[in-house]
């Protein structure tokens, strides 16, 4: 299977869209660091958000309605 080309995710936003999880918000925002690097240090950047997002990803596993009602689980 070959990835898709076609989809375009900039939103002509300056900041991404909201997604109502404000740790996932502030992760996405760190990659708007990203155009003004060089892409050697893409890298940290990438691995850093990625971390935040298991992070919270986790807990939604562990608690799926916690987070959905925009509460961190304990």
């Amino acid at each position: 299977m070959e990835p898709d080309t076609d989809i375009d995710i900039d939103t002509g936003a300056d900041e991404p869209v909201a997604t109502g999880e404000p740790r996932v918000d502030a992760a996405l925002r760190q990659l708007g660091a990203l155009a003004s690097l060089p892409a050697s240090e893409h890298p940290p950047i990438f691995e850093r958000v990625h971390g935040q997002l298991v992070e919270v990803l986790g807990e939604l596993r562990a608690d799926p309605d916690s987070l959905a009602h925009g509460q961190a689980a304990d």
